[in-house]
C-alpha cells in the first residue's frame, strides 16, 4: 500500500485487490469483501459498482481481449479492403489514389466471446487507485510513473495507491519487460483515472463515454531527402523526397488531410451505432518521388494492396482490428520484384468504450512510426493522444537486417 499525502496511516482507506485471474468477487487489499451494487456483465469492458466497507464508492472496470495467437480469426468477412491481393496487384501506381474506406457492421464483427480473458482491470475510490495488467510472469518487475514522473518497482502485475484526491484526474503508465530473456524490449501502459465523489454517489457506467474512438498509424521519413543509390546501382547523385517532419498529432480532418506520410491506416469505432457502421477502416499511401541531382527524375505511388485489415471483431464495449502492412518503395523496384526492403508492421488495435486504446504487434525498424488515438466523448470533447513514436533505425533494416521490434503501448484518455 502506497501513500501521496500527509495523511495518518489509520486514516487511509486500502485500494482494491484486482486479480487477472479471479474477477468473480471483489475485495479490498485487507480482504474486506466489496459489496455490488451493479455489474453490467459485459463481454469486453466489465463495470462493476459497489461500496467498501467505509460504505465508499467503487468502481471496478476489467478488460478483456481475445487471444493474440492462431485462434484469434474469423469475425467478419472483411471483404473488399482486407482482401488478400492477387499477384500482380502490388505494381505501383501512377496517380494519386485516393483515401479507400470500408465500413462494417456489428453483425459482421461477432466472434466466440468464449475465448475472451481479462488482459487489465483498474479501480477507483475517492481516494484510491489499482491497477493490473499482464506480465511473464509473477516475478517480472514492472516501473510505475505517476503523472510522468517514476514512483515505484512493483511485480506481480499489480499496483495499488491511496490518500488521492476525490474526482481528481491520474495519469499512471506501467512499464514492463515483454519477456525474461534480457531483450530490453518493453511494454508501455498509460492509463488516465479519476478518482470518485466521496459524496456515496457512484459515478455511472455510460458518463463521459466515449462515442467514437480512432486509432492512426502513419510510416513517414522525417528529413525532406535521404540517400537513394541502394535503390540506383550504387549511384550517389539519386536521393529519394523525404516528409520533413517529426512526430505530430493528426489535423482535425483526418484521415482525408494531405499525405504527410509514406503510409497510413486508420480505424474507428462508432459505439453508438448499434448496427449500422460500426468500424470504419481507411488507408492511403504518400507520394514517392526520386531525384538526381536535385532534379525529379520518377514520380509514382506505392500499392496499398498489401496494406490489409483482419481479424475484425467486437463485442460489447470492446472492438479490435489487425493493421498488417507490408508496402514497398515503387522505386526500389526491378520489373515488379521488390528489392529494396518494405516498411512492415503487424500490429492487433483493441478498443475499449471507457477510453483505451491498446496495439500489440511488432515492426521493421524504418522508417519512423507513430500511432495516435483519438476519442470522441458524450461530453462534447474531442482528443488526439499519442499511443508510440518510433524512430527510423536505418533503411538498412527494411530488410530484415535489424529483427523486428516489439510493438505493445496502451493509451486511455
Amino acid at each position: 500500500m502506497l501513500s501521496i499525502g500527509p495523511a495518518a496511516a489509520d486514516e487511509l482507506e486500502p485500494g482494491i485487490l484486482l486479480d487477472l485471474k479471479q474477477t468473480s468477487h471483489f475485495t479490498d487489499l485487507n480482504k474486506k469483501k466489496i459489496d455490488i451494487v451493479s455489474d453490467d456483465a459485459d463481454e469486453g469492458e466489465r463495470v462493476v459498482l459497489g461500496a467498501t466497507r467505509h460504505k465508499s464508492p467503487v468502481k471496478i472496470v476489467i478488460q478483456k481481449a481475445p487471444p493474440m495467437g492462431p485462434a484469434a480469426t474469423g469475425g467478419g468477412s472483411m471483404a473488399g479492403i482486407n482482401g488478400k491481393p492477387k499477384l500482380g496487384d502490388d505494381r505501383q501506381l501512377s496517380d494519386a489514389p485516393e483515401v479507400e474506406v470500408e465500413t462494417l457492421s456489428a453483425s459482421e464483427l461477432k466472434f466466440d466471446t468464449s475465448t475472451m480473458k481479462p488482459v487489465s482491470a483498474w479501480a477507483v475510490t475517492p481516494t484510491t487507485a489499482s491497477l493490473a495488467w499482464e506480465t511473464p510472469n509473477e516475478a517480472t518487475k514492472s516501473e510505475v510513473y505517476l503523472n510522468g514522473k517514476f514512483f515505484q518497482y512493483v511485480s506481480r502485475g499489480k499496483f495499488s495507491t491511496n490518500n488521492l484526491t476525490p474526482l481528481t484526474d491520474y495519469t499512471f503508465t506501467v512499464v514492463t519487460p515483454v519477456d525474461i530473456g534480457g531483450s530490453g524490449e518493453e511494454s508501455r501502459k498509460t492509463f488516465t483515472l479519476r478518482t470518485l465523489s466521496k459524496d456515496g454517489q457512484a459515478v455511472t457506467p455510460m458518463t463521459y463515454q466515449a462515442y467514437g474512438t480512432a486509432f492512426q498509424y502513419k510510416t513517414f521519413i522525417p528529413p525532406a531527402r535521404v540517400n537513394a543509390s541502394m535503390c540506383n546501382y550504387a549511384d550517389s547523385r539519386y536521393t529519394f523526397g523525404g516528409d520533413n517532419r517529426g512526430f505530430r498529432s493528426p489535423p482535425i480532418n483526418a484521415p482525408y488531410d494531405s499525405p504527410d506520410y509514406r503510409t497510413m491506416m486508420w480505424a474507428n469505432v462508432n459505439w453508438q451505432n448499434p448496427d449500422g457502421e460500426k468500424l470504419v477502416l481507411a488507408k492511403n499511401v504518400g507520394k514517392s518521388v526520386t531525384y538526381k541531382n536535385n532534379q525529379v527524375v520518377a514520380t509514382s505511388y506505392a500499392s496499398t494492396s498489401n496494406m490489409l485489415f483482419q481479424n475484425g471483431q467486437s463485442a460489447g464495449s470492446y472492438a479490435q482490428v489487425r493493421f498488417k502492412h507490408d508496402a514497398s518503395n515503387p522505386h526500389c523496384k526491378l520489373w515488379d520484384v521488390n528489392y529494396g526492403g518494405s516498411i512492415s508492421y503487424s500490429v492487433i488495435v483493441r478498443f475499449y468504450r471507457s477510453g483505451l486504446v491498446e496495439v500489440v504487434g511488432n515492426r521493421q525498424q524504418a522508417p519512423a512510426h507513430e500511432g495516435w488515438a483519438r476519442f470522441n466523448t458524450t461530453a462534447g470533447t474531442e482528443q488526439w493522444l499519442n499511443v508510440f513514436q518510433l524512430g527510423n533505425t536505418g533503411f538498412h533494416c527494411l530488410v530484415g537486417l535489424c529483427g523486428t521490434q516489439t510493438i505493445n503501448y496502451a493509451r486511455s484518455y
